[in-house]
């Protein structure tokens, strides 16, 4: 309808009536999004909290090892999530707004593309994650133990990178511009002579590395 809903309501009314019953209804419809019964039930549990509505989140929430939680689409306004140990989310396309966003041991996630913009992120053991092409904007990821990925070629802005155990990682040429860097435990990297860049290099049990003058000087002794 033309004029939308705030004019069928106020009819012949003024201009300056109308805009703000016009304003109204798409501001309620935001911030009343209820958040789903499974996941109202959980948020309870784990709080000791009823929240009916996503605006009624903290700022902070932790809902670790919530073996039941699947639906997280009502937590993306929370700014520190921590959802350690629940397998059975597969969808975070809405928690892209967190500042840190905690999802260790998250089996089920397999698309991380819309969480670029977190600044501190942990996917640690979420094996179903295989392309971080989008994660270049992290501040400090870890992919501890994420065996699937195996292109790290975009993660040269990040400034804490955990690659520990990243079996399928060969090359790590093109990361050379972060300041920490873990690769304890990536058996098929054989070159980091592009590394003489980084401040710290953890490249204990890097067992494919064979020709030691490779390795940047001060990480030889």
């Amino acid at each position: 309808m033309e004029g939308g809903f705030g004019e069928f309501i106020l009819g012949k009314k003024s201009k300056r009536n109308m805009s703000l019953v016009r304003k109204t209804p798409a501001k309620g419809v935001e911030s009343l999004h209820p958040i789903s019964e499974e996941t109202r039930a959980i948020i309870k549990r784990k709080t000791g909290k009823d929240y009916q509505y996503a605006y009624q989140l903290p700022k902070k929430l932790v809902l670790i090892n919530c073996q039941d939680l699947v639906d997280v689409s009502a937590l993306g306004g929370v700014k520190k999530l921590d959802l350690c140990g629940c397998p059975g989310i597969t969808d975070v396309s809405m928690l892209g707004g967190a500042k840190e966003l905690l999802l260790v041991r998250c089996t089920g996630i397999t698309n991380v593309s819309s969480l670029g913009g977190v600044e501190v992120l942990s996917l640690w053991g979420c094996t179903g994650v295989t392309d971080v092409s989008m994660l270049g904007g992290v501040k400090w990821l870890s992919l501890w133990g994420c065996t699937g990925i195996t292109d790290v070629s975009s993660l040269g802005g990040v400034e804490t990178l955990f690659l520990s155990g990243c079996s399928g990682i060969t090359d790590v040429s093109k990361i050379g511009g972060v300041k920490e860097l873990y690769l304890d435990g990536c058996t098929r990297i054989t070159d980091v002579s592009m590394l003489g860049g980084v401040e710290y290099l953890d490249l204990r049990g890097c067992t494919g590395i064979t020709d030691f003058s490779m390795v940047p000087q001060a990480y030889r002794d």
